[in-house]
């Protein structure tokens, strides 16, 4: 499977924080090369658009964007360009980005204490429809893939891998953890 475009997102466990406050933060990782794996250039405030991506930003290998939704802070990291690799190093590729941005974002002074992500689940998102369009075949072809960094990232493999949506929406996999920690 070629999959390329691909997003990844975790959601805070319970959090004061809102996406504006993210700016000034993502603007001195910027200053401060915070994400050595990204060429940082820009952030921009989308918080005025109705299920928009809130504060995003924007790295020349992909964007993250912390946002609303549904009541829930959610932080996504959207890939933008090629990887190498089996879809099962390319997931893994995605999953670490958005796990470095969390462990970033809760050890941020102003954010300790107030932002947790939820690591008892995550999402995986296709951004491409016309490979892999919303069907019970396309979640079968990914499941093998994301079975084995849900296995890593758990430690377990004690987990539900659960297709999310319609089919007009694009591929949404939740992976649940059945053990809570």
């Amino acid at each position: 499977m070629e999959l390329q475009r691909l997003s990844v997102k975790l959601v805070a466990e319970s959090t004061t924080v809102k996406p504006l406050e993210l700016v000034p933060v993502f603007h001195a990782w910027i200053r401060n090369q915070k994400l050595k794996d990204h060429l940082m250039i820009d952030v921009a405030d989308y918080n005025h658009v109705p299920e928009g991506p809130g504060t995003l930003l924007v790295t020349y290998e992909g964007n993250y964007s912390l946002a609303q939704e549904d009541g829930k802070i959610a932080l996504l990291y959207q890939r933008k360009r090629l990887l190498a690799g089996t879809l099962t190093e390319r997931l893994n590729t995605a999953l670490k980005a958005v796990l470095t941005a969390s462990e970033l974002l809760e050890q941020e002074d102003e954010f300790r204490d107030r932002l947790s992500f939820d690591r008892n689940r995550f999402w995986v998102i296709s951004n491409d429809r016309l490979s892999l369009p919303n069907t019970e075949q396309s979640f079968e072809e990914l499941s093998p893939a994301l079975s084995e960094i849900a296995t890593e990232f758990f430690g377990h493999d004690n987990f539900i891998l659960s297709r999310q949506g319609g089919e007009k929406e694009r591929l949404s996999v939740l992976v649940e953890s059945s053990v809570l920690n």
